[in-house]
């Protein structure tokens, strides 16, 4: 009967142990933050690399309801913009290929994250259409 992992084996599960707390712990936050507690949040415009897989994973496509361009090949797009005081977060952030990135800046549509990877979308004629993040392909 094998004993308790050792070495590299408990160095591992130590590790994930503490990945799980943590993510815990941001979870209770953000809940208690009515829905973001801005932990991911960068000062820069550019998302950081974490940041951004995050962002990716979370959406796995454009933003936009009638776009399936892979989220990896998309702009990640500031909700409210960066220069407005839009945060660089999860919160803020969305993956939108250049095409509806541009459409988004259209004085005319109009886009809200209401939760983080929650869009919806505004058309010019006040049609609405909300997303959420998609699902992980199997």
């Amino acid at each position: 009967m094998p004993g308790l992992p050792t070495g590299i084996a408990a160095a591992a599960l130590r590790a994930a142990a503490r990945a799980l707390d943590t993510a815990h712990a941001q979870a209770r936050a953000d809940t208690a933050a009515g829905g973001c507690a801005h932990h991911t949040q960068s000062p820069a415009y550019q998302p950081p690399p974490r940041l951004r897989e995050h962002v990716i994973a979370r959406d796995v496509t454009c933003r936009h309801p009638a776009c399936r361009q892979p989220a990896w090949r998309a702009d990640l797009d500031h909700t409210l913009a960066y220069e407005d005081h839009g945060r660089t977060c999860s919160c803020n952030l969305g993956g939108a290929c250049r095409r509806d990135h541009q459409l988004k800046q259209h004085p005319r549509w109009k886009l809200e994250q209401t939760q983080p990877g929650h869009f919806t979308w505004t058309t010019p004629a006040g049609r609405t259409y909300t997303v959420s993040p998609d699902t992980h392909p199997l």
